[in-house]
């Protein structure tokens, strides 16, 4: 298979729920980068320097019944250290504070049932990112849930809620031609728009798979943002904007540190990785011939 250039093909993927050695592993390295970053917030304190503001966007897919009493700890934990944001901010953050942005893939019945009552009740802004093409139905052959029908997802409209697209069909955007990757953006923009009666701005790739060329397409089909899955801090002024997932099972500290933006060390050593193995396998990218491992 021929290589694509590497201006179509930086690849990103997010990362599935990690098995137990490795989330042990990240909750490890993330602590200890927490510990650490923490200890220089204090100096920075200590001789009178502000540190920057810190915002972190997270995103959820499912929050069933019996997990309802953990959102509400987990969002309980958000509003005590953070400073809810909509998906959509673009204004300056104060210096020395912290910021989260809440937001949703896919359309999850569950979620709007168990998780956005929670988030109303405390005034806490949520993008939902919705599949325009599979409303009503499903993702992946998931039978404990179903996605959100079009009145469904129209009932759901507050000044709280921002929905975004998620394509149309949740196909992953690496395994489609230029042509209809660009029909995924704009159709399924275009439907939402048609069920809500207002403009969709937003835009998060399925499974987190995307490309700079990618990005480029979302800019130009209309989209003023959109979301990867990478664990990066969130910067309100930038086009691309990255999360870390969470779920209603992480343990209280994990939860706390993935807000906490603990977990940005993941892209950097992605990249170092990438770099080693470029220079074992030769003067091509790996970049270019290893993608991360897809989620579902």
């Amino acid at each position: 298979m021929a290589t694509p250039p590497e201006s179509h093909f930086t690849v990103a993927r997010r990362p599935e729920t990690p098995r137990p050695v490795l989330r042990l592993m990240k909750f490890g390295i993330s602590l200890a980068f927490y510990s650490f970053s923490e200890a220089w917030r204090v100096l920075l304190k200590f001789v009178g320097i502000t540190s920057p503001p810190s915002a972190v966007a997270i995103y959820y897919h499912h929050a069933l019944d019996e997990h309802r009493e953990a959102i509400r700890r987990q969002l309980d934990h958000l509003m005590r250290w953070t400073t809810p944001l909509p998906a959509g901010v673009s204004q300056s953050l104060k210096p020395g504070s912290r910021y989260s942005i809440v937001t949703a893939d896919d359309g999850w019945k569950s979620f709007a049932d168990n998780a956005m009552p929670e988030l109303k009740g405390r005034n806490i802004p949520v993008a939902l990112f919705a599949v325009s093409g599979l409303l009503g139905r499903t993702v992946n052959g998931i039978a404990f849930d179903r996605l959100l029908t079009p009145d469904e997802l129209r009932g759901l409209k507050s000044e709280l809620l921002t929905v975004g697209s998620h394509t149309a069909s949740h196909a992953s955007m690496l395994t489609l031609s230029d042509q209809v990757a660009c029909r995924e953006l704009r159709e399924s923009r275009d439907e939402l728009a048609m069920i809500l009666h207002e403009e969709i701005k937003i835009f998060c790739f399925p499974y987190g798979e995307y490309t700079q060329q990618l990005i480029r397409m979302c800019r130009d089909a209309g989209y003023d943002r959109v979301f990867t899955c990478m664990p990066e801090l969130a910067n309100p002024s930038a086009f691309v904007m990255g999360r870390v997932r969470v779920d209603p099972t992480d343990w209280p500290l994990e939860f706390h540190l993935k807000l906490m933006g603990a977990y940005r060390w993941e892209p950097i050593a992605i990249a170092f990785k990438r770099r080693i193995l470029s220079l074992i396998h030769g003067s091509t990218p790996i970049s270019r011939q290893l993608p991360s491992v897809r989620a579902s």
